[in-house]
């Protein structure tokens, strides 16, 4: 079995565990984007599992028999969230919860019930027969998250991506700005690369 075919064996699991819950999520990180048709490098190790902290403890308790630990608050450098790690058809998975990050003198928070989950984007993907729906983290999300944390790898695949339609992700993008904490120097330089590269401009 592939690393792609079994991501999404896991996935089909996760969404039949969590079908009928209240709870918001949304897949993000490597495997959100390797959903959306990005040429990664190479494939997940994982999944990443979005949620909100009033959230969390539904959908820990729906996937508990998967689960590799219990919940634990992490504060570690620049992040600070709710995490606990499972493990589903072979696949690491990860759920995320109240995800803060704090870099460049900027705060950024994952909302997920009020803001990334309604926009998110429906992927669908075929397990035995069946049309599974995915929801996957907006993309302007991605493209912050990776700025604030350095990620130029991945800044450039996305915003190759962005810039494609970007009518499709700029109202949530200006959204994301102005709900968070983000100086006028990283949104200035931001808007600025978005705008080099679709002028073809190679940054």
């Amino acid at each position: 079995m592939g690393k792609r075919t079994q991501i999404e064996s896991a996935l089909a699991a996760i969404v039949q565990a969590l079908n009928g819950t209240s709870a918001a999520w949304v897949v993000g990180g490597s495997t959100g984007l390797m959903l959306r048709g990005l040429p990664l490098l190479a494939a997940p190790n994982d999944i990443d599992l979005y949620t909100d902290d009033e959230d969390y403890d539904r959908i820990y308790e729906r996937l508990e028999p998967y689960a590799a630990d219990t919940k634990q608050l992490s504060e570690c450098g620049s992040y600070r969230s709710m995490l606990s790690h499972f493990v589903i058809e072979g696949v690491s998975v990860e759920l995320v919860g109240g995800f803060v990050v704090r870099a460049k003198g900027c705060r950024y928070v994952t909302e997920v019930r009020s803001l990334l989950g309604p926009s998110s984007e429906l992927v669908i993907i075929q397990h035995e027969g069946r049309d599974i729906a995915v929801p996957v983290i907006p993309l302007a999300h991605e493209l912050w998250f990776n700025v604030l944390r350095n990620r130029e790898d991945r800044i450039q695949l996305i915003i190759e991506h962005y810039i494609m339609d970007p009518s499709r992700h700029e109202r949530l993008r200006l959204q994301l700005e102005k709900r968070n904490v983000l100086t006028v120097e990283a949104k200035k330089q931001l808007t600025q690369r978005l705008a080099d590269r679709q002028a073809g401009v190679a940054r």
